[in-house]
């Protein structure tokens, strides 16, 4: 199958300005934060695409977050 083009992607805006690669499912850490602020990128929010939303352990809803701010830490252990 092949790949979606860059626009057609989740976080377009966001690979396009930032030079980071957020992936839906990925775990990240919050950098500006609490060393135990890990969470799990969610679906993009198109009213703030200049954002990752990120669901923080333990918390019900997603809250954006600067994509500078995060610590990409790929998906978690057991999935492709």
């Amino acid at each position: 199958m092949p790949e979606a083009p860059q626009a057609d992607l989740p976080y377009a805006y966001v690979r396009r300005n930032y030079s980071v690669d957020p992936r839906i499912g990925e775990r990240v850490r919050h950098t500006e934060l609490r060393k135990d602020s890990l969470g799990t990128i969610a679906a993009e929010d198109p009213s703030c695409s200049h954002y990752v939303m990120v669901r923080f352990d333990g918390k019900r809803d997603a809250l954006p977050c600067h994509p500078t701010a995060l610590e990409y830490l790929g998906k978690p252990q057991g999935e492709s």
